[in-house]
């Protein structure tokens, strides 16, 4: 039970040596007091720590270590202590360091539980920690959480404690069980002043790019990068950035950040948080390509399409795969599924990583995307972060929703602005005209086609439906002028984006093309069309569109005069959307414009049209996720909190090409397969409903590892489809 009359933590790793529970838990408690929020914390930070494991002192669990017990609970007993010491906040974390952050009524429940058996376990394993500290374990003063002026704020301090426990406990053990894979832990350090000298030649060469010389929209990016610029010395809060599509909004934001980091030595790390991976993809290439130099990576992606080198089989690890962990690097760039339901999770895995947005800048990218139904406990948490975390906050987008707290909406009491006259700049990068197309009157597929056609010019055209997409691209087979493509989530990842560069080479080319398109071509997919069509839709679909067209400005006429692209609206017979809310808001949202088109082009339109969806259609809490946060149910809100909210499943497409059947004949019969393995095999999977899976149930292999395999036929234009009279890649 002992081992040289010590208590143990962790059995011997491969050199023989055991740790003892004093020494864990000392070196977990020096690693959580660096993690502090504040100086003011750092006592009760150590102190979690120190007791976390106080569980172990139990004859049941040396016993366990001794290999004579298979499982024996432990995180019980501390968290008992801290109750006793009255110090919910980190009995709550302490609770569930392994298992979780808990409701705090079954963390309470489980404390009756155990003082009613009637033994005196806990009083023993108490007496245990004590003697083996000598009595030097003391209550720390908690004065300074008590004076949090908020519920939530406390709430989400319990996350952050949580966050660095986690932490904290997995790099002790790492240290002692895994050595080679703790030393390959890097940490770069966070160096706005160099970063800014990179970002600075980056700048410096486009400004003289010759092919850019001249041109409008170069201009005034360069004048609203330097306004946002004097306005980085601004005291940390919530920020916004409205600009139109194509003004640089990607440059501009990292470079007031890499400004405002200068100004607020306290900031350690930029996280960019982005809704789509398309929009990750080309955002990473370009921020590595300023940032990354001399084996120095300064930019760490984290998302499921991202593969890094490494096998933990042979000990060799990537230092930024293990930092996707918990996050410790310079500019951390994710999706928003990947953050937001981070922050409202309770697992020790996805929390692991919190503590590291404290001290932080996070630029949220395409924000209109967040979902309405829960956008104001989202927006509550983003301005809680800023309150306890020392965050600065900044909202990007084109379409920028009102997030200020007003009646009916509790939200943050002021965001500023970077730029100083939206307006100007949105009249000035006027690229397109807006036209209604039988003046919003039901048309048929047929007559759309003709209209295409008899415009002559390359053309997008983005609908609503899949399959209205798919009609639409049969429809214009054999027009002969135009070559065609094909856009769906319907097509995996790989498929997707072979087909983007291929559309990226033929506007190259300014050969005539059509893209029949669903809406994932709205929002950061960097492509330039004369027209664009676009059915009936919500209004941040509709100017997101909008702005694939004419996207950097060079239309010109016959004569060499600028020229404005073409935006059609138009309205289909062919029944058929992604749901009856979609519908609702598209017609709402023609009900703002129609007649009054003009309205398209004005910056703070969206803000009106997201006040008014808000205020007569959509509740913004729908799962009351703010009072649970209030009540402390931990796990309520991480069942509750989803930012995708649909039952889809991914099926891996084996027939696609030859690299698809490599990567699955490796992991074919496997029970287990490794991280990298499902990051590959995402690049070839397919997200469908629960009906599908039934409807081709003969075409599906389920593989021990849980891994759906589709051996069916796959369509070289539309990708996975019941339909099978096109062009099958077998």
């Amino acid at each position: 039970m002992e081992h040289n009359n010590c208590f143990l933590a962790h059995s011997e790793n491969t050199d023989g040596i055991v740790q003892t529970i004093k020494e864990h838990s000392l070196g977990v408690g020096n690693i959580m007091r660096k993690f502090a929020i504040a100086e003011s914390f750092k006592d009760l930070y150590e102190y979690c720590g120190l007791i976390h494991d106080m569980g172990k002192y139990s004859c049941e669990f040396q016993r366990h270590i001794e290999g004579e017990i298979k499982k024996v609970k432990h995180s019980i007993y501390g968290a008992l202590y801290a109750r006793n010491n009255n110090l919910m906040e980190i009995a709550l974390p302490i609770f569930g360091h392994h298992a979780g952050l808990p409701n705090i009524g079954k963390m309470n429940q489980d404390f009756m539980e155990e003082l009613n058996t009637g033994d005196n376990r806990y009083a023993d394993i108490h007496k245990r920690m004590e003697e083996d500290f000598d009595h030097s374990i003391k209550r720390p003063d908690d004065r300074a959480f008590k004076e949090l002026s908020d519920i939530l704020l406390q709430e989400l301090f319990v996350r952050m404690i949580f966050s660095s426990l986690v932490d904290a406990d997995s790099l002790d053990t790492e240290k002692h069980f895994f050595q080679r894979k703790n030393s390959s832990r890097i940490s770069i350090q966070f160096n706005p002043d160099l970063l800014i000298e990179k970002l600075q030649r980056k700048l410096s060469a486009l400004e003289n790019d010759p092919t850019k010389k001249g041109l409008i929209i170069n201009g005034l990016r360069n004048e609203v990068r330097l306004y946002a610029e004097s306005k980085a010395n601004s005291p940390q809060g919530c920020f916004s950035l409205t600009l139109p599509t194509g003004l640089g909004k990607t440059l501009c934001s990292i470079n007031w950040a890499l400004h405002h980091a200068q100004s607020h030595r306290n900031i350690q790390r930029i996280i960019i948080v982005l809704p789509f991976i398309s929009i990750i993809d080309q955002t990473a290439q370009e921020l590595k390509a300023i940032f990354n130099e001399n084996e120095i990576d300064y930019v760490l992606e984290h998302h499921s399409n991202v593969i890094y080198s490494g096998d933990e089989g042979r000990d060799i690890f990537d230092p930024r795969q293990l930092a996707t962990e918990n996050w410790e690097y310079p500019i951390i760039i994710t999706t928003s599924v990947q953050f937001f339901e981070s922050l409202f999770s309770n697992k020790r895995s996805a929390c692991r990583k919190l503590h590291n947005i404290q001290d932080s800048i996070i630029i949220f990218d395409e924000i209109q995307s967040l979902p309405l139904y829960i956008s104001e406990p989202t927006i509550k948490m983003l301005d809680n972060l800023r309150l306890l975390c020392r965050c600065s906050i900044l909202f990007c987008t084109a379409t920028q929703p009102d997030f200020r707290t007003r009646s009916g909406f509790s939200g943050i009491d002021h965001i500023e602005p970077l730029v100083k006259n939206p307006q100007y700049i949105f009249d000035k990068t006027r690229r397109v005209t807006y036209h209604s197309i039988n003046d919003y009157n039901e048309i048929t597929i047929s007559e759309l086609a003709d209209k295409v056609m008899r415009k002559g010019t390359s053309a997008l055209i983005v609908f609503n439906t899949k399959k209205k997409a798919q009609l639409f691209y049969k429809e214009m087979i054999g027009c002969g002028k135009f070559k065609l493509f094909h856009l769906s989530t319907n097509m995996c990842p790989a498929h997707r984006k072979e087909t983007i560069k291929k559309i990226k080479e033929e506007l190259e080319k300014k050969g005539p093309i059509v893209v029949c398109s669903t809406q994932l071509i709205e929002a950061g997919v960097d492509l330039d069309f004369p027209s664009v069509y676009r059915e009936l839709a919500p209004l941040e679909s509709i100017i997101q569109s909008a702005g694939r067209c004419n996207r950097e400005g060079k239309l010109r006429d016959e004569n060499g005069k600028f020229t404005k692209g073409c935006v059609y609206l138009f309205t289909l017979t062919e029944p058929g959307q992604p749901s009856k809310q979609y519908r609702s808001w598209s017609e709402y949202a023609n009900l703002l414009y129609k007649g009054k088109e003009d309205k398209l082009y004005t910056h703070d339109f969206y803000e009106e049209y997201y006040r008014k969806l808000i205020d007569n259609f959509v509740d913004t809490d729908k799962f009351k996720i703010t009072e649970d946060r209030r009540q402390l149910n931990f796990q309520k809100v991480a069942d509750k909190y989803r930012i995708i909210d649909n039952n889809t499943q991914p099926i891996f497409v084996y027939n696609y090409n030859d690299e698809s059947r490599i990567i699955y004949d490796r992991i074919k019969g496997s029970i287990f397969i490794t991280r990298q393995d499902r990051q590959e095999l995402s690049q070839f999977c397919v997200q469908v409903y629960e009906q599908f899976m039934k409807n081709n149930n003969c075409h599906i292999v389920e593989e021990p590892c849980g891994i759906k395999v589709w051996y069916g036929r796959y369509d070289s234009n539309f990708g996975l489809t019941n339909s099978y009279d096109f062009n099958p890649i077998i």
